[in-house]
């Protein structure tokens, strides 16, 4: 569920955001209206996951989020869900979350170096996110703490002082990204790639030091504390996804809204889905986004899953075409520690048309 509001936006920020909140309640009205519609197309289906992000979330006045829940419980069944709103380190609304039935928060600390923070215009300090944690630690158990490696005026101290966080509060959950400068204005960051991978090393090889396990490229967690709702993604499960730039995978269908937040309020005004694109795959799609995603997970993939949607597939000879980077193991293929470090360019030879074609016997 994406809410596309920010008070400010950070200067590597690359999603689809509004500062403006003049639009906030024909947004959210069309929310509201958008989970009904899906309702109304699936039926009153099973819901266990949950996912409430941004934008901010946590910058907009609490009855939207209530608004959400309602509209939730009034069209689907939440079964025992996993429920997660991301908030920014200096929100204060733990307890109201907690009431509304919330179970997991993620806050998006980025870095542990005020210097860092003001660079990319970050509108908390370090210490408002101590401050933060230290009180949504007492109504929430499992919280995850995002942080980004490769953000201007960045240092080894940044990394130590990450890593000193972890240690002092010691979140269920840590989310681990490097920066990405695809874009021209991510471009004018000027991001030392050598350093960042370098300082990214660092990070992982300390989290698992410390008992986290990397159960995915980017995530870690301690025992037990997976995010549910991400793995969904990440096994190439059904998902709705609502509000401006979601995107969903419902059967084979695979679908993005639009991006612009006029034309998403008119398509839901006119009882039209806001799709921006909407595609029914063909068998060889949903084989290309289940390695895709599922490559992801340290535990990979298992083989079975693959022959399902490609009977023809020759698992050993895909494997054998990158002895380096994958690995069959017990039924499943997985991504080795290098694959996985290399994990970009080793995914795109993998699902690239050329390579599936030669093992599907489509050659």
């Amino acid at each position: 569920m994406h809410v596309p509001f920010c008070k400010s936006r950070c200067s590597y920020c690359d999603f689809v955001s509004y500062t403006d909140f003049s639009y906030l309640e024909a947004y959210f009205n069309s929310l509201y209206k958008e989970i009904e519609m899906w309702s109304e197309t699936l039926g009153r289906q099973k819901v266990d996951s949950v996912y409430i992000g941004g934008g901010t979330p946590s910058d907009l006045p609490l009855e939207y989020i209530r608004g959400v829940m309602c509209a939730l419980h009034r069209d689907f069944d939440l079964k025992d869900p996993e429920i997660t709103v991301e908030i920014n380190p200096n929100s204060s609304c733990a307890e109201d979350l907690k009431k509304l039935g919330v179970n997991r928060l993620s806050i998006g600390l980025q870095a542990a170096d005020d210097v860092v923070l003001k660079a990319v215009r970050r509108r908390h300090t370090v210490a408002d996110f101590e401050r933060t944690y230290e009180t949504v630690s007492a109504y929430f158990d499992n919280i995850n703490v995002d942080f980004i490696v490769g953000l201007p005026q960045e240092t080894d101290l940044t990394i130590e002082r990450d890593l000193e966080i972890i240690e002092d509060y010691k979140p269920k959950h840590v989310s681990v990204y490097i920066l990405e400068t695809h874009s021209e204005s991510m471009n004018r960051l000027h991001v030392d790639t050598d350093i960042t991978a370098i300082h990214h090393e660092i990070f992982i090889k300390e989290l698992e030091r410390r008992g986290y396990d990397r159960y995915e490229i980017s995530n870690f967690c301690v025992p037990g504390y997976r995010c549910r709702h991400n793995l969904k993604y990440w096994h190439n499960d059904n998902y709705i996804g609502v509000g401006v730039s979601a995107g969903g995978h419902i059967g084979s269908r695979r679908y993005v809204n639009v991006s612009d937040l006029h034309r998403y309020v008119e398509k839901i005004k006119n009882n039209h889905f806001p799709f921006e694109y909407s595609h029914e795959n063909e068998p060889l799609d949903e084989l290309r986004e289940t390695l895709f995603m599922s490559l992801r997970l340290s535990e990979g993939v298992e083989i079975e899953k693959l022959k399902e949607l490609a009977p023809t597939i020759d698992v050993q000879r895909l494997a054998g075409m990158f002895p380096a980077h994958l690995i069959l193991d017990r039924g499943r293929l997985r991504m080795s520690k290098l694959g996985m470090d290399f994990s970009c360019a080793v995914l795109s030879e993998v699902i690239d048309i050329n390579t599936l074609s030669r093992v599907t016997g489509g050659e």
